[in-house]
């Protein structure tokens, strides 16, 4: 006989047979069929909009941008002071001078800039220049090195390897003596000399003079015949650098030629390639030219 009571929610079957989605105790849950899932409860997310970040970002940027404004016109970072180091002839402090540095900031200072400065003086071949923390310059310089004597109009000037002209240094008496027979150019501080007179010079003091040839005492230069070599027995010109190999060798067997006839070599003139003007003997009306030629021919009989 079917019971009288009322359905009991907590006794089995109840939870299908008596309980909805209206059912108090069921009242989150949704009812479904057999084909559709359970559907997902809608969260809701709270946090900050693209717009306040975006605004929070740019304020950041310009709080570290007034920062770095700041920080460079800051006294803090102008520089104190310019140390220089290398100065045997040039005065550190007219290099520092010439940097001109002190009260630039220390990040923003022109280092290439005061370095071109710095080896605008004359005596100064090089230069460099570093910043030393919190607001220091060191300048580490080289010096130019005299080289030659160059004597133009009545002076006597020293001349470094580059061909610069140097003021207030003198070269050594032992040193090669340079005379410039021509007016022009004329010669002061700071200017170049021929530099094809100079680099013809050094490569015959690399090489020195022929074998057993006379000793070199001077060197003469003039815009019109480049360079002359004057050794004890004469005068030999090169003119410039061209052709220099075979310039040396047709004067090297010059001087061989000199001495098989026991006589001096009084002058060569070696700027006109495989004809030079040459002149061997003692000046009395016994000159002799030769020509490369001869001299080949000479070398090949012996």
């Amino acid at each position: 006989m079917p019971s009288s009571l009322p359905p009991n929610p907590f006794t089995r079957g109840s939870f299908t047979e008596n309980s909805g989605p209206i059912d108090p105790l069921y009242r989150d849950q949704i009812t479904t069929t057999d084909d559709e899932p359970l559907a997902q409860p809608e969260i809701t997310h709270r946090g900050w909009h693209p717009r306040w970040i975006t605004l929070i970002a740019l304020l950041i940027l310009l709080a570290v941008g007034a920062a770095v404004v700041g920080a460079l016109n800051s006294p803090l970072m102008e520089i104190r002071s310019v140390s220089v180091s290398g100065a045997q002839r040039v005065s550190p402090d007219a290099v520092a001078q010439l940097a001109a540095l002190s009260g630039e900031n220390f990040l923003l200072a022109d280092l290439s800039a005061a370095r071109e400065r710095i080896r605008q003086q004359p005596l100064i071949k090089d230069a460099r220049v570093s910043r030393e923390w919190p607001n220091s310059i060191h300048v580490v310089i080289t010096e130019r090195e005299p080289w030659v004597r160059w004597q133009a109009q009545g002076e006597i000037w020293a001349v470094d390897r580059e061909g610069v002209v140097l003021e207030g240094v003198e070269a050594s008496q032992d040193s090669i003596l340079v005379r410039q027979v021509s007016s022009l150019p004329a010669i002061r501080a700071g200017a170049v000399v021929g530099l094809d007179a100079v680099d013809l010079i050094q490569r015959i003091e690399d090489i020195g003079v022929p074998r057993k040839g006379p000793e070199i005492v001077a060197f003469e230069w003039s815009l019109r015949t480049g360079l002359t070599v004057v050794t004890r027995h004469g005068r030999v010109t090169f003119g410039d650098a061209a052709g220099f190999d075979f310039k040396y060798a047709v004067w090297e067997q010059l001087e061989r030629e000199a001495q098989r006839r026991g006589e001096p070599l009084l002058t060569a003139d070696l700027r006109f390639g495989t004809r030079p003007a040459v002149e061997i003997g003692l000046g009395l009306g016994r000159a002799t030219r030769i020509t490369p030629e001869d001299v080949r021919r000479e070398e090949t009989a012996s």
